[in-house]
């Protein structure tokens, strides 16, 4: 089937296209979470990113200050109302002027011990994010080519089914965008554990392809030396109700989501994409809600997540598709009203072909693109922005 290649959204002073077009009120420390929820209850239209980050060791802190630029400057977003509360590692003023900067969208920054207080910053953020929501609203989608688009591709639920149905349909998608110019993102690291040769061969380079092997074999020791001889079981419960042994068969499946396309890269978790295309591999962990996070502050307008027992994740500022391995599952979490968008266990109840599935995948893809709406983001399963962390903080 021929599908157009381009879709309608909405540019950016940076390049950028984005598929929404959201305002964002954020704390730069999750001291202030409070201010924001305050401010969203105001502003009919901002959409709340809630955390418990912002102030941390040096490490982390860093993680996290990438992590939350590169979420403010994500394409989805239009403009960003941030919230510091003046004592934690970064300013917030100045993450304001980095964003600003970077992503040259509208940016209001305030701190708490700076500028009069809670009840005042409130009342300045709320003034500012309603100029930025009016200002929003007057935003017209153009048409835009579909290598504008960062494909995330994730996996929460696994099951047996899901390396046979729904992982093949993700791979086949994530080939369609690579094929127009266009990029996708392979990440959830320790759910790679046993795929580093495969990958390695499909590199473009014995460079890039010895980066994926050094970053899976780095997992393999960090997990092995928590877990010793447990490494190879390191499933959710709902992965072995649903047929999963090992982590090696279980990444064996969710080695699809990243089709056939050549690798062409290995990235840190949040970091920018750029002008990066084809297949790309983030560091990140194998924890849907903090994996996805990273994804979206690398630049990923929307995801494609497959999942065999129901997990009904989205994510406040990117489309979540959700495509179910097996249609026992589909239909126990609502049917075609329910949790997920696509059936992909129709393959097996209903004789649908796998090619079949992947077209319907990618036209879906491109309606979303266009503005038709996810069943998490219809249902209002936005969630939080989750962020991956290996330490404590003091």
């Amino acid at each position: 089937m021929d599908h157009t290649t381009t879709f309608m959204g909405y540019y950016r002073p940076d390049g950028q296209v984005g598929i929404r077009n959201y305002v964002i009120a954020v704390a730069n420390c999750s001291c202030a979470n409070g201010i924001i929820n305050q401010i969203a209850a105001r502003v009919p239209g901002i959409v709340p990113m809630i955390h418990t980050d912002g102030c941390s060791t040096p490490r982390e802190n860093e993680r996290w200050r990438e992590t939350l630029v590169g979420v403010c400057c994500n394409p989805n977003v239009y403009a960003v109302v941030l919230v510091g509360v003046g004592c934690e590692t970064d300013d917030a003023k100045e993450i304001g002027q980095r964003v600003a900067k970077e992503s040259k969208k509208p940016v209001f920054a305030a701190v708490v011990q700076q500028d009069g207080g809670g009840a005042k910053v409130i009342e300045a953020a709320v003034k500012a994010g309603r100029q930025f929501v009016a200002d929003s609203a007057r935003c017209v989608r153009q048409e835009a080519p579909i290598s504008k688009i960062i494909l995330a591709t994730e996996c929460g639920g696994s099951d047996a089914f899901s390396g046979i149905t729904a992982n093949p349909a993700i791979g086949y998608v994530s080939d369609w965008i690579v094929n127009n110019g266009g990029t996708s993102i392979l990440s959830e690291i320790p759910e790679l554990f046993g795929t580093e040769e495969i990958l390695a061969r499909r590199s473009i380079s014995p460079e890039v392809g010895q980066k994926v092997k050094d970053l899976i074999y780095e997992w393999q020791e960090r997990t092995r030396c928590l877990l010793g001889e447990n490494t190879g079981r390191t499933l959710a419960r709902g992965n072995m109700d649903g047929g999963l042994t090992t982590i090696q068969e279980k990444a064996l499946g969710c080695v699809h989501k990243g089709g056939t396309s050549t690798v062409m890269d290995v990235i840190g978790y949040s970091e920018r994409i750029g002008d990066r295309k084809g297949l790309i591999i983030m560091d990140g962990p194998g924890y849907d809600t903090d994996n996805v996070t990273g994804c979206v502050a690398s630049g990923a307008q929307l995801f494609m997540f497959s999942t065999g027992r129901g997990n009904p994740l989205g994510y406040p500022i990117a489309p979540v598709i959700k495509i179910c391995s097996n249609s026992k599952t589909y239909y126990a979490v609502g049917g075609d009203e329910g949790d997920m968008d696509i059936n992909a266990g129709a393959i097996i109840t209903d004789g649908m072909k796998p090619e079949e599935l992947g077209e319907k995948c990618i036209e879906y893809l491109l309606d979303v693109c266009n503005g038709k709406q996810t069943r998490p983001e219809i249902l209002g399963y936005g969630g939080a922005m989750c962020v991956w962390s290996t330490s404590s903080p003091f």
